[in-house]
């Protein structure tokens, strides 16, 4: 059973997650575009200070947002989820959407959002040329760097998972 960290505030996220684990939780799905990972990495942090789990006994799920899906920020993208996290490796990245969208530099806007600049008068989602095939070879490179264990999709519908089964070395071990 996970523990979802979806939609909870990053003022209150760091006891939450801190309580789950005491409560018995070991899975926790995570995104950077929640915008609570850096909470999250401190209530994992203390209650693997205070025993009350290993690292070995976590699994953690983060997923590759939109803005970075270049084979160029794959990496980058799951390092910063990973420093956020204070993990050193993921149980399971997956890419949060089959959308890729102009890159975003971690200083402009951290988390991303689903538009180029939130705060413009008219925001907009500046779509960019990346196939889903170059984000999943990506994505194959991570977990053979040994940084993900297992490397899966979300919100692909039947006829896009079927599509990346003819392309896929390492096919999604998550959908």
């Amino acid at each position: 059973m996970g523990f979802g960290l979806w939609k909870i505030a990053p003022d209150h996220c760091a006891e939450v997650v801190y309580e789950a684990v005491k409560s018995g939780y070991r899975h926790f799905d995570s995104a950077c575009d929640y915008g609570n990972e850096k909470q999250v990495g401190e209530g994992l942090q203390r209650a693997m200070t205070e025993g009350l789990c290993s690292r070995q006994d976590l699994w953690v799920t983060s997923k590759l947002w939109n803005t970075y899906h270049h084979p160029d920020d794959v990496l980058p993208a799951m390092n910063r989820s990973l420093s956020d996290l204070q993990l050193n490796y993921l149980g399971l990245y997956l890419i949060h959407f089959p959308i890729a969208l102009a890159y975003v530099p971690f200083e402009t806007c951290y988390p991303p959002e689903w538009t180029h600049d939130p705060a413009a008068e008219i925001p907009v989602m500046h779509p960019v040329n990346v196939s889903l095939q170059e984000t999943w070879h990506a994505m194959e490179q991570l977990k053979a760097f040994g940084r993900v264990k297992h490397i899966g999709v979300c919100n692909y519908s039947s006829g896009l998972l079927h599509d990346l089964m003819n392309y896929a070395i390492q096919p999604p071990e998550m959908l």
